[in-house]
């Protein structure tokens, strides 16, 4: 319904990958580039490129220019100075064409035609022979495990899941490892961060104590790097919530008026559950809850309701409507909830399965799930 993106900036792959040799092994040097005490100098020798073509260096936001010249003949310099070793962008307005160096302060040489970038040929980077491990090895594992994942939704009957699930768990195995490989080889590298935020941008299960882990191995460069930055604001935002962590506790009025909190209901097992009248997906849900509810309203199981409405009419009445018998709570203040915005919500509906001790031990459990993971615990 409502989904706010923290943008991990994994947008490299969508460009037009360069190359030196596919086959090519990264340098063992785990160093993020050689580093030019008197900055970058990138040497280009494209053929087809027309002449006084501008061509500049940007940042990765594309917003800052950080080196500009012309070519001629194909071939252009350009200089300058850099803080760090990351992620740039190298544009040819003139082609249409923008290519991903990462680099600092190295010497750089680019040959090949302009006709054909997917076979250019660059070299005085370390780092972005890290880079082209990351496009040519570890990125295609992954999607293999896309394909899977298709094939498994797709999948006409059980055996037929069966035998998919199978190849999926290869894939996925061989694709994490990968990961850990490439980590352990190249922790100073900022290519190791945004490897990192693309396994953990690309995955539906979002792990987030696994991405935690792998982070705390970063070193130097990488750490530096604005993929390491967005991730951990990333991994602080998804902490909240986290299945282990504590619920944290909030107030708000129920249907009638008076203040509940999330803490009344410790000692019981609680489903925290974010929704709204106007979520066609929430009420296309809501029988499954109900269902649990009735299910296990006897064994020591409630159900706690936020509600994301604005207009009170249509919260009441669709309770009323879809026979939602728990305690239901909204400020009535749509996306900005203050119960949802403190669990970070980002699309609805979602839901917290929390122990009476207070800790989530489930989160987003729909249908079968849910019930699944209350006959678990509801023995």
């Amino acid at each position: 319904m409502k989904r706010l993106l923290i943008v991990l900036l994994v947008v490299p792959v969508l460009l037009p990958a360069q190359k030196g040799n596919k086959n090519s092994v990264a340098p063992a040097n785990d160093a993020a580039s050689t580093t030019i005490n008197e900055g970058f100098e990138i040497n280009g020798h494209l053929k087809g490129v027309p002449d006084n073509s501008v061509v500049f260096l940007a940042g990765f936001s594309g917003t800052d220019t950080l080196a500009k010249t012309t070519a001629q003949n194909g071939h252009f310099v350009l200089t300058g100075k850099l803080d760090n070793t990351d992620a740039r962008i190298l544009n040819i307005p003139s082609l249409n064409r923008r290519m991903v160096l990462f680099m600092g302060n190295d010497h750089i040489t680019i040959k090949g035609d302009s006709t054909d970038f997917s076979d250019i040929n660059i070299s005085g980077s370390d780092a972005n022979h890290d880079y082209e491990e990351f496009i040519y090895h570890i990125k295609p594992l992954n999607d293999y495990v896309e394909y899977y994942r298709g094939m498994l939704q797709a999948a006409p009957t059980q055996a037929a899941k069966d035998s998919v699930i199978i190849s999926l768990n290869t894939a996925y195995n061989i694709y994490q490892e990968s990961i850990d490989r490439f980590i352990n080889r190249k922790k100073n590298s900022p290519v190791a961060s945004l490897v990192l935020a693309y396994s953990y941008d690309t995955d539906p299960n979002k792990d987030v104590a696994l991405v935690q882990k792998r982070y705390n191995l970063l070193t130097g460069a990488a750490l530096e790097s604005q993929f390491a930055k967005n991730l951990n604001l990333a991994i602080t935002r998804d902490k909240v919530g986290a299945i282990g962590s504590p619920a944290i506790d909030f107030t708000q009025t129920d249907t009638a008026g008076n203040n509940v909190s999330l803490s009344q209901f410790k000692g019981k097992y609680v489903l925290l559950d974010f929704w709204a009248s106007w979520c066609r997906p929430c009420r296309m849900e809501n029988p499954n809850v109900v269902a649990a509810y009735n299910t296990f309203k006897d064994k020591n199981f409630t159900v706690l309701s936020v509600s994301l409405d604005e207009r009170r009419e249509s919260w009441l009445n669709t309770i009323k409507v879809d026979k939602l018998n728990w305690t239901h709570v909204s400020d009535l203040k749509y996306w900005s909830n203050e119960a949802a915005r403190q669990y970070n919500i980002q699309s609805i509906p979602q839901n917290y399965l929390i122990d009476p001790n207070g800790i989530i031990i489930g989160k987003n459990l729909r249908g079968e799930a849910l019930i699944a993971k209350l006959k678990e615990v509801l023995k």
